[in-house]
């Protein structure tokens, strides 16, 4: 481990508006390989603050933005609220199924509310601001050009899917337990791409894999993907009930050893 600063808030353009984002240099001296960090559906916490600076400590400059930082609707729910939204995201029946969790009246209505957030959100600005940011890192002296990888976590590893089909100019790409990227629209994928999954997971399922494999292969893509036994959704993040220490430290180091290849390998592009 080289060992890292911290983070520290910054913003970037995109598309007219400005997003913040969190951001965690190494304490070895620059230019650096760089990493975007999707967070999950929840946002972004103290947790992916964490995540960015254990990967400064491994020698990259982090970045995780905050897909949410223009979003009124978002800011003025609880953490808690947007935490539960999961156990009635696929409902047929909201409010059945709200009722069904016998919570309090107040955290009932709380829920509801954010549950009908995550359904009528406007999602046409995550991908943009991801390929900003992208742009944003290109364009700082810090970072090695041309060496930008991205990792996404439960929602934001489905968002990464996104990212990678509209042709993200990426050297790398980690998907922890996202929802898989339409298998027809494959083509643009430009980077390596490696998958984890746990197979206790009931969130996003894991057994889409081998069809997600063999179109990749079909496109002539690098793709590889590891299923970790009994593993839960969101098993890496170490805040949450779900997480499964030894599935988490493999998936990390199995993450580096990739970044490794594609972000430290990589030659050194010319400005």
């Amino acid at each position: 481990m080289e060992g890292s600063t911290g983070t520290e808030r910054v913003t970037y353009p995109s598309g007219g508006r400005q997003v913040t984002a969190e951001i965690a240099r190494p304490s070895t001296p620059p230019p650096w390989p760089a990493v975007i960090l999707i967070h999950e559906l929840s946002g972004l916490s103290d947790h992916y603050r964490d995540v960015a600076t254990r990967f400064a400590g491994e020698g990259y400059l982090a970045l995780a933005p905050d897909l949410y930082a223009n979003d009124a609707v978002f800011q003025s729910l609880s953490e808690h609220s947007v935490h539960a939204v999961g156990r009635v995201r696929h409902a047929h029946d909201l409010d059945a199924a709200i009722v069904a969790l016998n919570l309090p009246e107040h955290e009932q209505d709380e829920l509801r509310r954010a549950a009908h957030w995550d359904r009528e959100r406007d999602m046409s600005t995550y991908v943009p601001d991801l390929l900003a940011a992208i742009e944003y890192l290109g364009q700082r002296p810090d970072v090695r050009h041309g060496v930008v990888a991205a990792i996404g976590y439960c929602w934001g590893g489905g968002v990464l899917g996104q990212l990678l089909v509209a042709g993200a100019d990426l050297a790398a790409a980690a998907i922890y337990y996202g929802e898989p990227p339409a298998l027809d629209q494959l083509a643009s994928v430009s980077c390596p791409v490696e998958g984890h999954y746990g197979t206790g997971d009931t969130v996003v399922g894991y057994k889409f894999a081998p069809d997600l494999e063999a179109a990749m292969k079909s496109q002539q893509k690098d793709f590889a993907y590891f299923l970790y036994e009994d593993a839960p959704h969101a098993f890496f993040n170490n805040t949450g009930p779900r997480y499964r220490p030894d599935a988490a430290k493999l998936a990390w180091e199995r993450t580096l050893a990739f970044f490794e290849r594609h972000l430290k390998g990589a030659p050194v592009a010319a400005s």
